[in-house]
């Protein structure tokens, strides 16, 4: 498996260790060729393959931020005013300035990006958008009142239809 396989490129074995691994992070080698049917050896040379073609990116610990920092989350949709490349890359140089928007994603449709964004108070979420309004963009503001679900307990199988 090459840098830049495709999904197809995967067999049930692979699918199962990037679910294994999905769910939990932290599992050793070991545990993970047992849970998935395979010696460590072969496990650990899938695992390896997997990150090389960047189908595992990273492992992380799952940290709750507003709780450790007292942070409040924000969704911001955003609408460029006549959306060109060059307007673009404008704001997202803005974006990149910021440590406190934590995700943002460019979209299709009436909007061009949403973003996640963590801050102390409402003044503090001001002066984090305050650099973007040199541009002409509309935006909204969602302040979220509670997780409902953040997908922590994916069914990476059955949701790429491979559990068959």
């Amino acid at each position: 498996m090459a840098p830049g396989s495709s999904p197809q490129s995967l067999d049930q074995l692979d699918l199962k260790i990037l679910s294994v691994l999905r769910e939990d992070g932290r599992i050793s080698k070991v545990q993970l060729a047992k849970a998935i049917g395979l010696s460590p050896t072969p496990c650990s040379m899938r695992i390896d393959r997997l990150e090389a073609a960047r189908f595992i990116r990273g492992y992380h610990a799952e940290i709750d931020v507003e709780r450790l920092g007292n942070l409040s989350q924000f969704i911001v949709t955003v609408s460029i005013k006549d959306c060109t490349p060059e307007k673009s890359r404008q704001f997202e140089a803005i974006l990149s300035e910021s440590i406190n928007i934590v995700e943002c994603d460019a979209v299709f449709g009436s909007i061009d990006y949403v973003m996640r964004i963590f801050a102390q108070n409402v003044r503090h979420y001001h002066e984090i958008m305050a650099p973007f309004l040199v541009m002409e963009i509309d935006y909204t503001t969602y302040p979220i009142s509670k997780n409902v679900n953040d997908r922590a307990s994916l069914d990476l199988l059955q949701m790429i239809g491979a559990a068959s």
